[in-house]
């Protein structure tokens, strides 16, 4: 009997430490290299043709704002959404977590994402659908930097990346208002500078009569210490 209880015992503990039957480990974050290679190279033979449709050049009054807008589309139906200017469109592989960024070249530009930075696109005809806001303190001539990435489910690995990115010419405009804006604090600013120069100026008679005050007070002292001597 006893034989029989310490057998079964052991038969238990070894059950424990394999797992039970049809019990899988977690590949997550335990995934082998080469099955981490495999399972992007099987994901990226399941992605979608897909156009991008984009505005190549956007214009803008400085101090204003715009809104620039990008669509993905898995192609296969026309797409439920429509971009608001006249686009270009570029070829794109797609399917599942679809992502997108907005740079720009200069401190300058603002460009303000206004959507959901991760869209999902699952089958022909569906859509990603991105927004920015996009505004300049300076006027004249600058370039934005669109990258698109096809995300492998909801990790960071890229399956498709956009490769060059896109440079989206931006033209800010000046306007009167900031041209008398910018007159305006040149004005104080040349005031500024010149009330300045004036007080200097002022200062200069007081301050050489000072100078020669001092000059004629040392002379006399070294002329009385030379008749002591």
């Amino acid at each position: 009997m006893r034989r029989s209880i310490a057998a079964c015992g052991c038969l238990l503990l070894l059950l424990a430490a394999c797992g039970a039957p049809g019990d899988e480990k977690d590949l997550g974050p335990d995934l082998s290299q080469a099955d981490l290679r495999a399972s992007i190279v099987n994901d990226r033979k399941h992605l979608l043709d897909g156009s991008l449709s984009y505005a190549p050049s956007v214009s803008v009054p400085v101090g204003g704002s715009l809104r620039y807008d990008v669509v993905l589309t898995a192609r296969g139906e026309k797409s439920r959404r429509a971009v608001r200017t006249a686009v270009q469109t570029r070829v794109f592989r797609v399917g599942g977590m679809q992502g997108a960024r907005l740079t720009a070249d200069s401190q300058e530009v603002r460009a303000v994402l206004l959507s959901e930075a991760r869209q999902p696109i699952a089958g022909p005809g569906e859509s990603a659908v991105w927004q920015w806001s996009v505004s300049a303190d300076e006027p004249g001539d600058y370039e934005l930097g669109l990258t698109v990435i096809t995300y492998q489910s909801d990790t960071d690995r890229a399956l498709e990346t956009l490769n060059p990115p896109i440079d989206v010419r931006l033209t800010v405009r000046d306007t009167w208002s900031h041209r008398f804006a910018s007159m305006r604090d040149w004005l104080f600013t040349a005031a500024g500078i010149a009330g300045a120069l004036a007080g200097i100026y002022a200062l200069r008679s007081p301050l050489a009569e000072l100078v020669r005050g001092r000059r004629e007070a040392r002379k006399q002292r070294d002329e009385s210490r030379d008749g002591y001597l």
